[in-house]
Formats: structure tokens, sequence, C-alpha cells
């Protein structure tokens, strides 16, 4: 019998963080190309996130529920600090690698919004619509299944930064420049995990409603994955 506890902890073997990208971020040195391939689609899915977050605390009745979604999303944006939302700390990280690797201004037109993939802007309305659906259900499955994956996701693309860390003459302005990282592997997505799941716990009291939570959190997690297999196509390091 399938039980939320069983799938949260299958997520690891899901092939949303198991995948041909992280494989080859986390092994070597990605050419100038394919860091801007990198920089458009996952940026362009940071930049989004806090607006399927605003739609999912819009549509979300139980206050308890509303309250952690919240949460998430002001931590999302900086708890106030327009200079720490997270998608302009990933904008930094990815700016100070280009300078040196020589692809700035590539990078730049990237993360300005072109040149994402089917894949990525699928996600992308696909959480939309997901986490602004009238089956709430639906809604807080999938905002598990980001939370859920979101560690393991964070850790990756910081273990596969640190393979440009001698590109830095000083090792401490390399660290600052990987403050997006810190963000998340410190207390932030362990919070949201544990919001995650107090929100959607609101949503499962009823016979059957465990169903619906896990048709978002899978639909969501096949989004992600797709996301991942697109971007590794696209950069050449994945073939099928």
């Amino acid at each position: 019998m399938t039980t939320l506890a069983s799938r949260l902890q299958a997520i690891r073997s899901h092939r949303a963080v198991n995948n041909p990208f992280y494989d080859a971020w986390t092994s070597k040195r990605f050419t100038g190309e394919q860091l801007r391939v990198f920089a458009a689609n996952y940026g362009s899915w940071v930049r989004s996130f806090p607006d399927s977050l605003a739609a999912l605390v819009q549509a979300t009745s139980d206050i308890e529920a509303k309250v952690e979604y919240s949460k998430t999303l002001h931590s999302e944006l900086g708890y106030g600090n327009p200079t720490k939302a997270h998608s302009v700390l990933l904008d930094a990280f990815l700016i100070a690698l280009a300078k040196r690797l020589g692809v700035e201004d590539d990078v730049r037109q990237a993360l300005a919004g072109s040149g994402a993939l089917p894949s990525t802007q699928a996600l992308i309305d696909g959480e939309l619509r997901l986490y602004g659906h009238a089956d709430r259900r639906l809604a807080v499955g999938a905002q598990l299944a980001l939370e859920w994956q979101a560690y393991t996701m964070l850790r990756k693309l910081y273990e596969g930064a640190r393979n440009y860390a001698q590109l830095w003459q000083d090792e401490d302005e390399f660290h600052e420049d990987c403050e997006y990282f810190y963000a998340h592997i410190g207390a932030a997505e362990k919070d949201h995990k544990v919001e995650s799941l107090r929100g959607a716990e609101k949503y499962m009291s009823r016979e059957g409603d465990l169903d619906h939570v896990l048709a978002g959190y899978d639909e969501h997690l096949t989004l992600i994955a797709d996301l991942w297999f697109g971007i590794a196509d696209k950069a050449g390091v994945y073939r099928h």
C-alpha cells in the first residue's frame, strides 16, 4: 500500500533527482555554451517560481496552509530584501561564473529570458496550473514534490559549482558568489519541506484524498525531470 511517507522517501530514486544533467554537472566543467543553456532554462524556472507560489497562496483557503505557503514565498523573495531574492542570487552566481568562462554577454542574454526550451516552458506552465488548480489536493501534492526534491537538487547544483572554484583567485569571493546555494542548503529548504508537508496535511483528512495529492506530486516531479533531461540533451551532455 502506497503511503505518503513511503513516496517521499523514494524521491531520491526518481529521475527528477537522478538524471544525466546532474551526472554531467557534478563530474566536469561545462563549456560556455553549455552554461548558457543551463542559465537560460534553470534561470527561467527560478524566476517564475514566486508567481506559482503566489497562485498557491491565493487559491488556498485553509488559513494554516496559507500561512505555511506564505512563509515559503517570503523566503523565496529574500525575506523582503529584493537583493536577496533567490532569482537575484542565482543570476549573480551565473554571471560571476560566466565572466570567468568568457561568456558573460551570452549568459546575461540567456538570463534576460531568451532560449528557454519547450520542456522548460512546460514546467513553468504546468507548475502555475497545478498550484492554482481548483482541486487543492493536486496543488498541495505539486508543492510537496517541489520541496522534497529541492534539497537534493540544490546540493547537487552546489557540488557542480565547486568544479569551478579554482577560477576564482580569492576563495572567499567564490563562496560569496555562491550565496544562492547556501541560502537553500541551510535552513530554507529544510523549513520548506516541513511547511509543504503541513500544508498538504490540511487536505488529507478524508479517504481518497491521498490519491489526489499523489497525482499532483507525480505530475510535478515528471515536469521537473523533463526539464533536466531537456537541458542535458540541448547542452549535449546526454544523447538518446
